[in-house]
């Protein structure tokens, strides 16, 4: 019951207690929905329902009873209209009416309103509400909705229409629907929808209510002044006629309703059509902005692609780091969550400011002067800040590079000239990092003191673990330092991990490196040439060719019970035999061979965008031992690798001729022939490896002219990228007993109805389910079909990880039991299907955390 139509009541009832009989006339019918739901102790109703005999032959009876009735008798007419018919009832008690008198029988609407809403203290001035009765804009059920609002009830009309009479929800309301038009009109309120509005944002919208233009010149006066308030310094000339606001509190009131539009998901469609229009309005192209004026604005999506424009024209020109953190920021800008490519652009922007900052910082190191080639090799793989990084991004970069949809105009000339000078910075440095190292390394003897060397690390990595608890032993075939380091950081959550850098067998091949993997390989090593042209590593008298003499050897000379699978055997659901064999052996070697195999079939750009997804296998993979019992984990590779531009013919030089038993781009094993520069030449047993063979491989980054080979991959040589290997111990850890986290209730918000582009976006929020701690977790998004990901992760708003793509969530600062908001976008892979599902993942335990059902594809790729 409404408190107006409850003070109503009472009313009714106490001329009742005082005179038994009412007679309540009611010729506007206000009270007529009132009467059909009164219940009071005690008293009857009768009503008239078109005939004055029916109602006698209802109230009859009643007076007829030897007690007097409680009884009212209501009317939905004028009193005149009656014909005196109920005049002993009225003689015999009371009349209500409006007019009435005294006041407590007076019935008048506007009167009752007055009274009843005066009763609630806390809501204000009544006096506009009663005048809005009188006009016959509310209702007995408006005025009790109007009751409910306490102090917004001065706001009247509008505040009934809306809902609400806070100024910034009826402004939102109003800009993101029509549906409030009719009624804004039926009741008249557009003159207080209009004073509202004036008072509180100082737009003057003249009357009579016109919704198109209203929306219009409401939307213009809060964008414009949501733009000219985030600017930072000095407007543009063009932009100096704009009319503004008079006051600063006007202003911030634009600024905070333009804001709330953009972060309410469920208006942010409205928000970009009306800013979209307005921009159009302004003819914002055409004005000059400076970077620094933009670097606050949210406003408009041109002004997103101007700043975008503008930070990768100043980032090729002058590499700083606040405009890489910018970069980073707008991730999570309204446009960026709202137009997946936006975000896309904004990472890869980001990346590229990366690799020109980090190319920047070793080359300062470089050219201040390394003392050894020690020193080198530490700044290289050090823990917190390494040389490293700057293959890491630039490796990052060019996958997303790849992975971008650059348009066929010119919207993206300064993005690929971004992309460019850091290609070449790259190049220019690791060039330089090569050669020094490669110097320093001569002059060391090929030795680096305190480094782990590759044919010790079964010996001393492994072997020790034997026998203590189940280990398993992973060889992946060119994971090259950084990858390493990218996918142990990506565990250490659910595995202790200790991380360093050893330095690989030469040649830097597969042949070399995977047998210098194996038991007690540092016993008695040569290199020796096969009959098929190609070098194998002979271990003491055992030569081993390929991967089954490896295998056989290691089986003979692990000393435990082995088992042996590939990479891929324990993806997806591994087969009994898989887990059987893992359980009942000592030691567990898995192989890898993915990213060679990948990158030397020569299609870059598909290795570019899918090699990191080896990575995320070896992510889940090492859960799975884990499951599986496995405690320790060791992780090392056979080689690295460059894989930068693709080969030019300023890069190629002359191999030494002679007998050469092997020739890659990288490398030359052989005998004889001649000396130059442009290579460094020396005794493979000079590296502790026996035979008599000889080696020659680039200073710098330059190759061999050789035939066949891929264009851009490349290996064999004593680049730090070729050279140094990641050898990774993890340690599987205890699951806490007793420790209880809340469970996590997730909304997914697609970013649109369909999928219609190659870039898509989902919007993940999620909050506790219970009063247990919030635990931030790692997740992963796909795009599915028959279980199958169609997808790959590309950007996220934040917590994106490079190397396998899942998004580690944070927690709200300003609610501990929320997580921070994030949008998550992924590239479509090329399909035929015409529907799919969207799944979010525990990135660790692969459980379904939630799903939206059934979305449209629409794609065309």
């Amino acid at each position: 019951m409404g408190k107006v139509t409850e003070y109503l009541y009472k009313a009714i009832e106490k001329q009742v207690n005082e005179h038994g009989l009412v007679v309540w006339y009611d010729p506007e019918s206000h009270y007529k929905e009132a009467v059909t739901k009164i219940n009071l102790p005690g008293i009857q109703v009768a009503k008239y329902e078109g005939s004055f005999f029916a109602l006698r032959h209802q109230i009859d009876p009643l007076l007829e009873n030897s007690t007097a009735p409680r009884l009212v008798v209501y009317l939905p007419l004028d009193q005149s209209k009656t014909f005196h018919s109920l005049i002993e009832l009225e003689a015999g008690g009371v009349v209500m009416q409006p007019g009435q008198q005294p006041p407590e029988l007076n019935t008048r609407l506007s009167l009752i309103a007055r009274e009843a809403l005066k009763a609630e203290k806390a809501v204000g001035d009544v006096t506009p509400i009663v005048k809005q009765v009188e006009e016959g804009k509310l209702t007995l059920s408006d005025l009790d909705k109007l009751a409910e609002k306490g102090g917004s009830i001065s706001k009247g009309v509008v505040s009934l229409i809306f809902g609400t009479g806070n100024p910034q929800d009826v402004a939102l309301a109003f800009l993101n629907s029509e549906q409030y038009d009719q009624e804004v009109i039926l009741k008249d309120a557009g003159a207080e929808l209009s004073e509202l509005f004036l008072s509180s944002y100082e737009v003057a919208l003249p009357l009579p209510f016109a919704a198109g233009g209203w929306r219009l010149a409401l939307s213009r006066h809060i964008l414009q002044n949501d733009l000219l308030s985030n600017i930072q310094g000095d407007l543009p000339t063009k932009l100096a006629t704009i009319k503004t606001t008079s006051h600063p509190a006007y202003q911030n009131a634009c600024k905070d309703t333009a804001r709330e539009w953009r972060l309410r998901r469920d208006l942010r469609d409205s928000y970009a059509t009306w800013s979209n229009r307005i921009e159009q309005e302004l003819h914002l192209t055409q004005v000059d902005f400076k970077l620094e004026l933009l670097k606050g604005v949210d406003t408009f999506g041109g002004i997103e692609t101007l700043l975008q424009s503008l930070v990768e024209k100043e980032l090729v020109t002058h590499t700083k780091a606040d405009l890489v953190k910018l970069a980073g920021e707008r991730k999570s800008s309204f446009w960026s969550e709202l137009v997946p490519s936006a975000q896309a652009r904004w990472a890869l922007i980001e990346t590229a400011g990366n690799v020109l900052l980090e190319a920047n910082r070793v080359e300062t190191a470089l050219k201040a002067g390394v003392k050894d080639v020690k020193t080198i090799f530490e700044a290289y793989t050090d823990t917190a800040n390494p040389w490293c990084l700057l293959d890491t991004y630039y490796r990052n970069q060019e996958r997303r590079y790849h992975e971008f949809d650059f348009d066929s105009g010119n919207a993206h000339i300064e993005l690929e000239k971004l992309i460019n000078k850091a290609r070449d910075r790259y190049t220019q440095v690791t060039n330089s990092l090569a050669q020094q190292f490669l110097e320093q390394y001569k002059t060391a003897k090929f030795k680096i003191h305190g480094a782990a060397r590759q044919a010790q690390i079964f010996e001393k990595n492994v072997k020790p673990l034997l026998g203590q608890a189940k280990t398993a032993y992973v060889l992946v075939d060119a994971m090259r330092y950084e990858m390493g380091r990218e996918l142990a950081l990506s565990l250490k959550e659910e595995f202790e991990m200790e991380m360093r850098g050893a330095v690989a067998t030469v040649p830097t091949i597969t042949e070399i490196g995977m047998a210098a993997l194996m038991p007690i390989a540092d016993k008695s090593l040569s290199i020796v040439s096969v009959t098929d042209g190609k070098l194998s590593l002979k271990i003491d008298t055992t030569l081993l060719k390929d991967r089954k003499d490896r295998i056989n050897y290691f089986k003979a000379n692990a000393g435990v019970e082995i088992f042996e699978a590939k990479l891929e055997d324990l993806l997806s659901s591994p087969k009994k035999k898989v887990k059987d064999g893992i359980q009942a052996a000592g030691l567990v070697l898995i192989t890898s061979q993915e990213i060679d195999a990948l990158c030397e079939g020569d299609n870059v750009p598909l290795a570019r965008q899918t090699m990191d997804g080896v990575l995320l296998s070896l992510q889940r993979a090492f859960r799975k031992l884990a499951e599986f019992g496995v405690k320790h984990i060791v992780v090392s590779a056979d080689h690295g690798y460059l894989f930068g531009e693709e080969l030019g013919d300023d890069m190629k030089i002359e191999a030494p001729g002679g007998k050469t038993y092997d020739l890659h781009r990288r490398v030359w094993v052989g005998q004889g022939g001649s000396a130059d520069p442009a290579y460094m030449r020396a005794s493979l047993s000079e590296f502790g490896l026996g035979g008599d063979l000889e080696i020659a491989v680039p200073w710098n980054l330059a190759c061999f002219k050789a035939k066949g080979g891929a264009k851009a991959y490349f290996h064999g040589g004593m680049s730090p990228q070729e050279l140094i290997i990641p050898l990774i111990s993890l340690k599987a850890k205890k699951v806490a007993e007793g420790i209880g986290k809340s469970q996590i209730n997730w909304t997914l918000q697609p970013g649109s109805k369909k999928i219609s582009t190659r870039f898509f976006s989902v919007q993940i929020k999620g909050f506790a389910g219970d009063l247990l701690p919030l635990e931030a977790p790692q997740v992963r998004l796909e795009v599915q079909v028959g279980g199958k990901a169609i997808s790959r992760p590309i950007s996220a708003s934040y917590g994106f990880q490079e190397a396998t793509g899942n998004v580690q969530f944070r927690l709200s600062e300003s609610n501990s039991k929320e997580l921070e908001s994030n949008t998550i976008t992924l590239m479509i892979d090329e399909t035929t299907e015409k529907v799919a599902e969207i799944l979010l993942l525990d990135a660790i335990s692969g459980a379904e955390l939630g799903r939206l059902g059934k979305i449209e594809m629409v794609i065309a790729i």
